[in-house]
C-alpha cells in the first residue's frame, strides 16, 4: 500500500480521514496476521497427529477474509488505485482532465452509495442468523458491506473536494 502523506496545516476534516485511513491500513494488517494465524493452526492440525482439530479456525478464517476484502476495497478507494478501464481517450486540458476526473469519481459514489443501502438491507437481514460452528451473529459479517460503501463515500467525497481545489488553483 502506498503511504499518503498529510499535508502541513490540512484542514480539521483532512485529518480525519487521514487518520481514519492509517486506522484502517493498521487494522487491515491486524487482519492478515490474525488470518495467517488461523490458516497456519489449520495446516498444523493436519499435521501433527497430537493437535486437535479446530473446526472455529475456518469459519473465523473465512469471516475475516471477507472483512480484509471490503476494507481493502475502501483503502484501495482512498488510494485511488482501484480498477478502471479507459474506453476513450483522456482530455488534454487541465479543466477536462478535471472534469473526467470528476465523473469517475460519480461513478464511484453511485457504487458506494449502492453498497452502503443494500448493504444495511442485507446486514439486516443476516441480524438473527448464526454461524454453525463459531455461533457468532451473521450480522458481523454482513456488515462488512456497508462498512465498505461508507468508507468508500467519506474517500470518495474527500476526493472530490481535492479534485475541485486543484481545478479552481
Amino acid at each position: 500500500m502506498s503511504d499518503i502523506q498529510l499535508e502541513a496545516g490540512a484542514s480539521r476534516p483532512k485529518r480525519v480521514i487521514h487518520t481514519l485511513y492509517k486506522s484502517l491500513v493498521h487494522l487491515q494488517t491486524t487482519l492478515l496476521a490474525v488470518l495467517l494465524v488461523l490458516v497456519t493452526l489449520q495446516i498444523l492440525a493436519r499435521l501433527i497427529p497430537f493437535m486437535p482439530h479446530m473446526l472455529w479456525t475456518e469459519e473465523i478464517a473465512r469471516f475475516v477474509l471477507i472483512w480484509m476484502i471490503f476494507l481493502g476495497a475502501a483503502i484501495g478507494v482512498r488510494e485511488n488505485t482501484h480498477f478502471t478501464v479507459s474506453l476513450v481517450q483522456e482530455p488534454d486540458s487541465k479543466i477536462g482532465a478535471g472534469i473526467w476526473e470528476l465523473l469517475i469519481a460519480l461513478g464511484v459514489f453511485v457504487f458506494a452509495a449502492i453498497f452502503s443501502y443494500r448493504g444495511y438491507k442485507y446486514a439486516m437481514g443476516m441480524f438473527w442468523d448464526i454461524s454453525d460452528i463459531a455461533q457468532i451473529s451473521m450480522f458481523w459479517v454482513g456488515s462488512a458491506i456497508p462498512v465498505f460503501g461508507l468508507l468508500a463515500l467519506i474517500f470518495i467525497l474527500e476526493s472530490v473536494v481535492s479534485q475541485i481545489k486543484k481545478m479552481r488553483a
